[in-house]
């Protein structure tokens, strides 16, 4: 789950860790305006202009921009570690600490339900601690091996491992971050576990994620030799019916049946590993902030490009497995129409214009016409199927050759 505010604080976070992002020597001034004043004038603005929807956007972008600003032309990172010689694992908190600090007086002040506290722990959890929890294991890991001296070679080593090992417990602390819990609804419970086994899944978990009634959503977590997991937020499960929840559920699965999850890390590895032969060849500096600003965009762009298509292929396994149920060999109006409505209650409870478009998922609209269309479509011709097949033979082909040219 890619969110924005996590993404540039992650941006803002390697930038730091590059000692040729410095263009400026450490200014006292610059440092107060772009970290104190500029977030302090944000919340006046917000809490003047509150019947302006755009101001909460406008406030959060200042706060983030100007941190970034600090970072990369007036070496706060810099003058953290100046600090925290004794301490280099608690720079790259220390960093990050007043954007965070900020944003979270933000949600405070503009928080749309009466328990502010709950939304500010709502927000922290969702914009910042499910990217950067893990990115601060793995800095925190790349830290001890250069504080001990360990060879550039076997650093390497560790911080694969550490990686695949931060891969195999990524349910374990998405969960845990999300304050997501088994479903006690037994019936509804088996009768989704049922459509994760018909899709091939013979392990699977189904977990609320108590939003406080706040965010109809569900994921698929669970990568490879994992028991492949959905999350359905409280409020999906009570604003949908039956029938659309089990149509959300198939969804999520189709996520897992097609090893949506997998492909989409070996797409993000492939992009870093060919940006970097691109950037070598070019004799631009890989160690560089702007080098890696660069490659971090592009590999999002991958996963935007390549995630759309995955959406599309499970939007139709659920049309598929809905139809399945009722008996048909082909895609039944029903069947199309089950995750398609789910979609439209989804739209009009959160107040989403079906138009809007998703960076992941693309617009609501789009989506109902495509499920539209797979009516009458018999299961083993759905055109997405095709498509995706060979999409997949590229990401593997690109990951290979990049490992090996």
């Amino acid at each position: 789950m890619i969110r924005p505010i996590s993404l540039f604080l992650l941006i803002g976070i390697f930038a730091g860790n590059r000692e040729s992002n410095a263009t400026l020597q450490p200014s006292l001034f610059w440092l107060f305006l772009l970290l104190i004043i500029i977030p302090l004038v944000s919340l006046v603005l917000v809490q003047s202009l509150k019947k302006l929807k755009a101001m909460l956007l406008f406030a959060t972008v200042a706060m983030l921009v100007s941190w970034l600003v600090a970072v990369y032309y007036f070496s706060w990172s810099t003058s953290v570690q100046t600090f925290t010689q004794d301490l280099s694992f608690l720079g790259d908190l220390f960093v990050v600490l007043p954007p965070i600090f900020w944003l979270l007086i933000l949600w405070f002040v503009t928080s749309p339900i009466p328990n502010r506290i709950s939304w500010v722990s709502h927000r922290l959890r969702l914009d910042i601690l499910l990217l950067l929890i893990p990115v601060f294991i793995l800095l925190t890991v790349n830290n001890v091996v250069v504080l001990y001296g360990v060879s550039t070679d076997n650093v390497e080593i560790i911080e694969l491992v550490a990686f695949l090992l931060l891969l195999a417990i990524a349910p374990f602390f998405i969960t845990r971050i999300l304050s997501a819990k088994p479903m006690k609804n037994y019936e509804l419970s088996s009768s989704i576990s049922e459509i994760g086994q018909n899709a091939g899944i013979r392990q699977s978990k189904i977990l609320v994620w108590n939003t406080h009634n706040r965010i109809m959503n569900a994921l698929a977590i669970g990568i490879i030799f994992q028991p492949k997991t959905i999350v359905l937020t409280d409020k999906l499960i009570e604003n949908l019916t039956p029938q659309e929840l089990r149509a959300v559920s198939a969804h999520e699965f189709g996520h897992h049946k097609y090893w949506h999850i997998p492909f989409l890390i070996i797409t993000a590895v492939s992009v870093l590993i060919w940006s970097n032969k691109v950037f070598i060849y070019m004799w631009l500096d890989i160690g560089g902030g702007f080098v890696f600003i660069l490659q971090l965009m592009l590999m999002v762009l991958g996963i935007i490009i390549v995630s759309r298509i995955f959406e599309k292929q499970a939007d139709a396994y659920s049309a598929v497995a809905i139809s399945k149920i009722a008996g048909s060999e082909c895609v039944t109006e029903s069947g199309a129409i089950s995750l398609a409505t789910a979609l439209g209650a989804i739209a009009q409870t959160q107040n989403i214009r079906l138009d809007r478009n998703d960076p992941l998922h693309g617009s609501i609209s789009s989506r109902q016409q495509n499920l539209e269309s797979l009516v009458g479509c018999d299961f083993s011709a759905i055109p997405i199927n095709k498509k995706v097949f060979w999409i997949k033979i590229v990401i593997c082909a690109s990951f290979v050759l990049g490992i090996l040219v």
